[in-house]
């Protein structure tokens, strides 16, 4: 499962940061946790008795594996005021995220090995799997092979936070950088959300109830989500009615067209460019003023006060799904 002994830092405690100190500790890893003083969850990192170390200069003096999974946006200005002039000669960079290294917006010293250890599961998934010994998919790449030693500790770090059942896909920054932005932007986020509003809308705008049209577009979707997820799309036809089957082989496509993929596309060719990432740093130093109108007008979507009204009321009769046997 990896070499015990390792003295790691893990900087930053959101889902992944408190995921990975957890399954590294419980591999037999030595792990500290780096928090600001005025963190909320430093108590919270201590009730799961984590070493918590809340001085950034020292917490980079004394480690020889330093896990930076800080917000990307966050990670240079902290790499260079605090990492990179007190990490140890002969240190290791450990990423979750290729980003800044792919975009150069963090360039490590050259006597470190840069190091990716992607996992592909949001941080509570990924302690769900590790405990329970399910596959554990992550990525890996090196950047950087200063010390000799960084094949064998991307396998050991990433045996460490996955578990008995790590399954370790080589890779590299630019291709993990690529296409999780590329998903997330297209699929998964972006795509997603905005497919699941349309539909929504349409409904709505038809004259259907909301609430109807809220269960319809949304909850369902975790089941088949499930459904996809252990046993992917073909799976998933095998699961669904004639009815729902035919629907999706004849309609999907028109909802998914040549149009929709050439979008798709282009916002790949806006990835791989760079111009997406000038476009996010000029937001970032204007302090998201896009990011928040957006996320604001968001906010009183109808679909969100439907959801809040459903939240707070008793559940209606469960929708008759579309999974069945008709």
């Amino acid at each position: 499962m990896g070499s015990t002994g390792q003295n790691v830092t893990i900087f930053g405690f959101g889902s992944q940061g408190k995921t990975q100190a957890l399954n590294a500790r419980d591999s037999g890893w030595k792990v500290q946790v780096y928090l600001r003083p005025e963190s909320k969850r430093i108590a919270e990192a201590k009730q799961e008795k984590l070493e918590v170390i809340t001085d950034p200069k020292v917490a980079a003096k004394e480690v020889n594996i330093a896990v930076l999974l800080l917000p990307d946006s966050e990670q240079p200005e902290f790499w260079e005021k605090f990492l990179k002039p007190n990490l140890p000669e002969g240190s290791s960079l450990i990423f979750a995220h290729g980003f800044n290294i792919h975009f150069k917006q963090i360039q490590p010293r050259p006597d470190m090995d840069c190091l990716l250890v992607a996992p592909s599961l949001q941080g509570d998934a990924l302690r769900r799997h590790y405990l329970s010994n399910e596959p554990v998919p992550i990525l890996t790449a090196i950047a950087q092979d200063a010390t000799d030693r960084a094949y064998r500790l991307v396998e050991d770090y990433a045996g460490a936070i996955g578990g008995k059942n790590t399954h370790v896909f080589p890779s590299t920054f630019k291709e993990e950088t690529e296409t999780d932005l590329f998903a997330e932007q297209a699929v998964l986020c972006g795509g997603l959300n905005a497919l699941i509003k349309a539909g929504f809308e349409t409904l709505v705008e038809a004259g259907y109830n909301t609430e109807i049209a809220y269960y319809c577009c949304l909850k369902e979707l975790r089941a088949l989500a499930d459904i996809i997820y252990a046993h992917g799309i073909q799976g998933l036809r095998k699961r669904i009615s004639n009815t729902a089957l035919y629907g999706d082989l004849t309609r999907g496509p028109r909802v998914i067209d040549e149009k929709t993929q050439q979008t798709m596309k282009t916002i790949l060719d806006e990835i791989c460019s760079g111009k997406f990432t000038e476009e996010l740093l000029q937001e970032k130093k204007n302090a998201w003023p896009i990011l928040k109108r957006r996320l604001a007008e968001e906010d009183n979507h109808l679909i969100e006060k439907v959801r809040t009204k459903i939240e707070k009321s008793t559940p209606p009769n469960p929708l008759k799904p579309i999974l069945g046997n008709n």
